[in-house]
């Protein structure tokens, strides 16, 4: 098992990382699923690792994690006061964008420590902190990066954790390399409920004042007194169904931008790994705990939905990532104003802003007038008292992606593939970032040395 270097943000290897070449990263990705310590039986790429798993270190977890979704200062929010800022959730930047800054995903993971939780939303910059990396020097980022980390960092179990490995769960061609010991398994998890109750603010503006259908019923939801009084649009139609599948793809490429930035990450660490999506999400979120723990989401069971009976849906893992309803509160009314006391609360003075003069242009956003406020809770309220559930059709807590990280085996690669499957970086991987543990590949490393001398002394002859 890999010992932790407590000053490993000073060894050679990190250094090298935060210098490796974005554009080398981009074009050297590649999926790479043969680990330390994995076996690969009944196949024509058939293969035992020679060598134990080793997992990662904590510094490569906390590299990993603030490549993926960390704090990285105060978004720009570069849009008109007057008709943009409103919708925006909070002021934080992160390595990844989001749907009106709401940054509704969230990053679980397991090790083979435990299972953890990386609770970046809390965390706030400083007053015009654009940058927190701002003319740091690598080292000094380094040690930043390990101390958000830590700070963001909730152990929710002992151990690692129960993802399904086998079906139902996870798909027969994942089931011999997914959460095996040595690897770091990541999974982000989308709240929909957050952002959708931010646009459904949009949509039923004075502004905009769409007529929102149900599918099942061919009605309005919940708007028929205002589509009356004249403030819900007649002729402006939009399918409670398109509605929800417009949110959710809005917000699912979140996990997706979170795992391409670790994959991205792994090429400068000299790591494998590789984006899935491998495991039916229900049962690695724990809707059937007797089967599998997975990550210990609370599912609801719905009173209507498309198929019949309808299947549970996950709402959130009690105390740690709730979704904005029931049964976290008592109704959508409450749900709504809880919404509303938490983006508020991003707009106090104390807070911090992007701008130098705030005051300037925080007074001229809009605030939703208590009418739109209305009609909002008059249709979450409608889907809810009607499904049972809310969203309608998608899951409250939604997780679709699955990435993977761990020490590449290049034996395996080196036996079946072409000289290119991995570079230098993997191969020097343990030498440069790990010097207190015996490399695995020492001996290869010493045979691409003597080669390349044989090569020198034939081009001097």
């Amino acid at each position: 098992m890999a010992k932790k270097n407590n000053n490993s943000f000073l060894n050679k290897g990190y250094e090298a990382a935060l210098k490796y070449p974005l554009f080398d990263s981009i074009l050297n990705r590649r999926s790479r699923r043969f680990g330390l310590g994995m076996e690969l039986k009944d196949s024509s790429l058939e293969f035992r690792s020679s060598a134990p798993p080793i997992p990662l270190d904590e510094m490569e977890e906390a590299l990993l994690v603030w490549a993926g979704t960390g704090l990285t200062g105060l978004c720009l929010a570069d849009l008109p006061p007057e008709t943009g800022i409103d919708l925006l959730c909070q002021w934080t930047g992160r390595t990844w964008p989001s749907a009106c800054n709401n940054h509704g995903t969230e990053l679980f993971f397991t090790n083979d420590n435990g299972l953890y939780f990386v609770n970046v939303k809390h965390m706030l910059p400083q007053k015009h902190e654009l940058d927190m990396f701002f003319k740091m020097s690598r080292e000094e980022k380094m040690e930043r990066i390990l101390e958000l980390y830590k700070e963001s960092l909730v152990k929710l179990e002992d151990g690692r954790a129960q993802l399904p490995d086998r079906m139902p769960g996870l798909f027969e061609f994942n089931q011999w390399n997914t959460n095996k010991p040595g690897t770091t398994t990541f999974i982000p998890v989308t709240d929909v409920t957050e952002e959708y109750l931010n646009l459904l603010h949009l949509y039923c503006s004075h502004s905009y004042g769409f007529q929102i259908i149900d599918d099942l019923t061919g009605k309005p939801a919940g708007m028929e007194q205002w589509i009356k009084k004249g403030r819900i649009k007649e002729n402006v139609k939009l399918s409670l169904f398109d509605l929800e599948v417009r949110i959710l793809t809005g917000l699912n490429v979140e996990q997706a931008f979170i795992c391409q930035n670790m994959s991205l990450a792994l090429q400068a660490l000299g790591l494998a790994g590789w984006t899935f999506s491998g495991f039916i999400p229900r049962f690695a979120m724990g809707a059937a705990p007797q089967l599998f723990r997975g990550l210990g989401f609370r599912f609801i069971q719905p009173k209507k939905g498309a198929i019949d009976p309808p299947t549970t849906v996950p709402v959130g893992r009690d105390g740690v990532f709730q979704g904005y309803c029931p049964p976290y509160y008592k109704d959508m009314n409450e749900a709504i104003d809880a919404f509303h006391e938490h983006k508020e609360s991003a707009w106090k003075p104390e807070k911090p802003f992007p701008y130098q003069e705030p005051d300037k242009h925080i007074m001229k956003a809009p605030k939703p007038t208590q009418t739109t406020i209305q009609i909002v809770k008059d249709v979450a309220n409608y889907i809810y008292d009607t499904y049972g559930r809310f969203p309608a059709f998608v899951d409250p807590m939604y997780m679709r992606l699955v990435f993977q990280a761990m020490h590449l085996d290049v034996e395996f690669y080196d036996k079946y593939y072409p000289k290119g499957s991995y570079s230098d970086m993997h191969l020097n991987h343990f030498r440069m970032f790990h010097p207190e543990i015996e490399d695995p590949f020492a001996h290869k490393i010493e045979k691409k040395r003597i080669r390349a001398s044989q090569n020198k002394k034939r081009a001097r002859a």
